[in-house]
């Protein structure tokens, strides 16, 4: 980043990941340059703002995105009091108790799901085992240790679930990393008809333990949700549930049979892919009796390369969305390289999730969305675009 003198700050964007930064800039760029009156002289200087792009640059005046020539975060909105802020802290919280559990609890037992060759297992944990006062349960997770074909795949998932937690998202279930014995491994999938050919596949570190990874069975703390009956995948490519989404999004005002629940949780998931340059995504899961949505295979999360055209389905129906949640807008304001850094890489180069290159990257796209978000407030008002 640049600074011309008395000018404003320049952001270059550069790579694939730069170009679909750019695709919803120009869209901004679009909106603030058809706002023939802003509703509030607030709305005026982000629409100025967001205009005064080049092809292959963006200048962002101040007073709208600001500039971090020196690393700074950039200025936060107040958080929201009242019992929406409360309810963000409380289940923030939770969330992080949750992913300790998974971390900690005592393993009893692995059961093979799916192909030998995936590595992928339904594991029983004991919650709430060494808690005083507490008495354990055991809860199914998801868990698939680490093989010798990809010994640090498990960090991307894990890194998608610390970007959800970051924004607020309700739509990641826990993920964490554990490094578990080989020999407690070998105990409990001893009875597998290829334990030992899957022990062979283990990436197996030096001091005799393998990294796994282990997901909560959906997102929130155990409840109903973690063992609901009534839940179901739909491929996100041609599913005829995302083209009503799709038409709830795009309206204005509330549409009919519109459920504003799985329309939140609908944005969410376009923001979270799109910041995380996934756009792999195959399946969303559906809970039907709680009216949300699930995102569960996350691999695809932060690629080393995003190539050309792999985000639009997200740039698409992102730039056609007439609402947005407030608290998405607000955490993505909040939301700078320095959050970023600490949700990302919280023990410097030693434990990071990401490269560096991927951290430039989800800060180009997270302007990119932000930019685009006021520049719709900037057209039609900040009541009328953040009613989610």
């Amino acid at each position: 980043m640049s600074r011309a003198p008395d000018g404003p700050a320049r952001v270059r964007l550069r790579g694939r990941g730069g170009a679909a930064a750019r695709r919803l800039l120009v869209a901004a760029a679009l909106i603030a340059a058809s706002c023939a009156r802003p509703s509030s002289e607030q709305g005026g200087e982000a629409a100025g703002a967001i205009a005064a792009m080049a092809e292959n640059e963006i200048a962002l005046a101040p007073g709208a995105i600001p500039a971090r020539a020196s690393g700074e975060p950039p200025a936060s909105p107040a958080p929201r009091a009242g019992a929406a802020g409360d309810a963000q802290v409380a289940r923030a919280a939770g969330d992080a108790q949750v992913a300790r559990a998974l971390q900690r609890s005592p393993l009893r037992a692995l059961r093979l799901t799916g192909k030998p060759t995936d590595g992928r297992f339904e594991a029983i944990l004991a919650f709430g085992a060494g808690v005083e006062g507490a008495a354990p349960r055991e809860v199914k997770v998801k868990l698939a240790p680490a093989q010798k074909k990809a010994p640090l795949a498990f960090r991307r998932p894990v890194a998608f679930y610390r970007l959800a937690r970051a924004l607020g998202a309700h739509v990641v279930p826990a993920a964490t990393a554990r490094r578990i014995g080989i020999g407690e491994l070998a105990a409990l999938i001893g009875r597998e008809p290829n334990g030992r050919k899957l022990l062979r596949r283990f990436a197996v570190m030096n001091d005799g333990t393998v990294d796994a990874l282990v997901l909560a069975p959906a997102p929130g703390p155990p409840g109903p949700r973690w063992v609901s009956s009534r839940r179901r995948s739909v491929r996100f490519d041609d599913a005829p549930e995302l083209d009503v989404w799709a038409r709830w999004a795009r309206s204005r005002s509330p549409a009919r049979g519109e459920r504003a629940s799985v329309l939140r949780d609908y944005l969410e998931v376009l923001a979270l892919d799109y910041l995380a340059g996934n756009g792999l995504r195959k399946e969303i899961v559906i809970d039907v009796s709680a009216g949300a949505l699930s995102l569960e295979a996350n691999a695809g999360a932060f690629p080393l390369h995003v190539k050309a055209h792999e985000l639009d389905r997200q740039l698409d129906r992102l730039v056609e969305a007439a609402r947005f949640p407030r608290a998405l807008r607000d955490a993505l304001a909040r939301f700078g390289p320095e959050q970023a850094a600490a949700a990302l890489r919280p023990g410097g180069i030693e434990d990071e999730l990401v490269p560096p290159r991927a951290l430039v990257e989800l800060e180009e796209r997270r302007q990119a969305l932000l930019s685009l978000i006021e520049a719709k407030i900037a057209d039609r008002g900040e009541d009328a675009v953040l009613s989610l």
